[in-house]
């Protein structure tokens, strides 16, 4: 009874995120649909045994409908158009459910990645993809679970009406069902829970590989990777496996039953006798919504393996907005920053204290996965520290970064996203001649997309795109790696123009010049360490 309230509790918080319209109304519409089907269903049995064999039905009202029907069989087609209609109804009613709310739930949870600003990348495309799916899974499964528990009721009290001692037999022999069930849902829900945990390590592994081809290539580490991807994905996919074995033996186990049943009352000559067709036809019936019955509750709970999460995600991991914080100083300061990202239990950085002052070239470097792209996002204002304070002498940040974002519009469009100042035509056309970024003169309303341009020009577009927003704070994250030395030149002499703020995180430190200061990021046993260093002190440069 306590998991089924807290189920209960858990489905009405994402229910009121979910923000769809009408749910409680089409559901209850999908469930008198349900009953229409069943009632018909029941009818067409009834007809039909009474056509073929003359055998009538323990229930004499229904007797007499039975003969109006077979004196007017076109009444008949008439039934049979109906269950259509209440069928196709009831599903695309369930089917519409399922994707307003994995819509609207994808919408909220991009919103919920804004406002929060601690997810990390991969957790953020496993729940954008695969969360919401799962969420949304419940409400068609949930009205499922309505609709054919309902049925059930109405096959059992026609069952009852027409006969009720072999309802009696066959009712008690159902009950050894429901342990097996049990066991089966709860073995279900265990191997649903780690494929969750799976799922999202074999998203970290994918973003990971994919973030870092060039260095696995050039390294002639694909086999190692393949393995690893591999090895995770077999883990991923044997719980998947499980749970769905499981699930289909309580799908099955119900149909199987019934068909034993049935068999062994056939072979008895006292109950065989007792048997009519419109019977057996309406018991089938009532395992069948039993097994759909089942899988829906299988279903119910898979999908709250996932609302759980998701709810722990919304109520647990409660951050306040730290927006960064203008200060009367000359310099950008952190202080006392603790940081991590949501559902993890590890700290990228604990009590991080930094001073970056105005107009200095500063440089970050570390290993990969040392969280240099995570202290510029809490320099910006990108991610939102669970403690400490972030304070600047301005809040006009530009951004280059390795995968340029290039859209499918107009040249000028790309370069002006998210500009606020006025900007002319020859503003951008010089930028774009000075930087060599085409062969020729471009037209700035062409149409351009990420494939309709090289690496380089892409990344040349987004260096444009931030001289042109005019920044005071410019960060830099391995913003050079796509281009030839002959433009990385050009670039360097370009920053080395702009009276501005640099910081930039980078591989290659010997590349840049002007550096006044470096951060470096040392990795020990999963703690990281800043080391600032200044221009002038000895080894600067390691």
């Amino acid at each position: 009874m306590k998991k089924i309230k807290i189920i209960f509790s858990n489905v009405l918080y994402v229910s009121k995120l979910t923000k769809t319209r009408n749910k409680k109304v089409l559901i209850a519409f999908s469930v008198v649909l349900s009953q229409l089907s069943a009632f018909t269903d029941i009818l067409l049995i009834g007809v039909f045994t009474f056509l073929i064999t003359g055998q009538e039905t323990g229930i004499n009202y229904l007797n007499e409908f039975l003969l109006y029907i077979s004196n007017n069989l076109f009444l008949l087609l008439v039934l049979v158009i109906f269950r259509f209609l209440f069928q196709f109804t009831q599903a695309y009613i369930i089917k519409k459910i399922q994707l307003d709310v994995d819509k609207n739930l994808k919408v909220g949870i991009l919103r919920d990645i804004f406002e929060k600003r601690n997810y990390s990348i991969s957790d953020s495309f496993y729940f954008l993809n695969q969360l919401s799916n799962h969420i949304s899974f419940f409400y068609s499964s949930f009205t499922n679970f309505l609709n054919h528990f309902l049925q059930i009721v109405a096959y059992a009290i026609y069952l009852t009406i027409s006969n009720k001692q072999a309802v009696f037999i066959f009712f008690f022999s159902a009950l050894i069902l429901f342990f097996p069930l049990k066991q089966f849902l709860k073995l279900a829900r265990n191997y649903m829970h780690e494929s969750y945990i799976e799922g999202k390590e074999f998203n970290k592994n994918a973003q990971r590989t994919l973030d870092n081809l060039l260095l696995i290539n050039i390294l002639q580490k694909e086999d190692y990777e393949i393995k690893l991807f591999e090895s995770t994905l077999e883990r991923y996919r044997l719980n998947l496996i499980n749970n769905f074995k499981y699930n289909l033996l309580n799908t099955q186990l119900p149909s199987i039953f019934a068909l034993v049943l049935i068999s062994l009352s056939l072979m008895i000559k006292v109950t065989a006798e007792k048997l009519t067709l419109d019977f057996l036809g309406v018991l089938l019936r009532l395992f069948q919504s039993f097994s759909n019955l089942s899988t829906a509750i299988n279903q119910i709970v898979n999908s709250n393996v996932h609302i759980e999460k998701f709810y722990n995600l919304k109520t647990q991991n409660i951050i306040k907005p730290k927006k960064i914080q203008l200060n009367k100083t000359d310099s950008i300061n952190l202080e006392n920053i603790n940081f991590k990202f949501i559902d993890s239990d590890n700290f990228i950085f604990e009590n991080l204290n930094l001073e970056i002052f105005a107009n200095t070239h500063t440089v970050i470097i570390g290993p990969n996965g040392s969280g240099k792209s995570t202290l510029l996002g809490l320099i910006s204002g990108v991610y939102y520290p669970l403690s400490g304070r972030v304070s600047s002498f301005s809040d006009k940040f530009s951004y280059v970064g390795p995968n340029p974002l290039i859209f499918n519009a107009s040249l000028k469009e790309n370069i002006l996203y998210g500009n606020n100042h006025s900007i002319t035509d020859l503003e951008i056309l010089e930028l774009l001649k000075e930087l060599n970024v085409f062969d020729q003169t471009k037209d700035l309303n062409e149409v351009i997309s990420n494939r309709s341009l090289s690496s380089g020009q892409m990344q040349k577009l987004a260096f444009i795109r931030a001289f042109l927003q005019k920044p005071d704070v410019l960060l830099l994250d391995e913003s050079t790696s796509n281009l030839d030395e002959i433009s990385q030149s050009k670039i360097f002499d370009k920053l080395a123009e702009l009276n501005i703020t640099i910081i930039n995180s980078t591989h290659d430190l010997k590349k840049f010049k002007d550096i006044d200061t470096v951060l470096e990021i040392n990795l020990d046993q999963d703690k990281r360490h800043v080391i600032q260093k200044k221009s002038d002190e000895e080894n600067f440069i390691n």
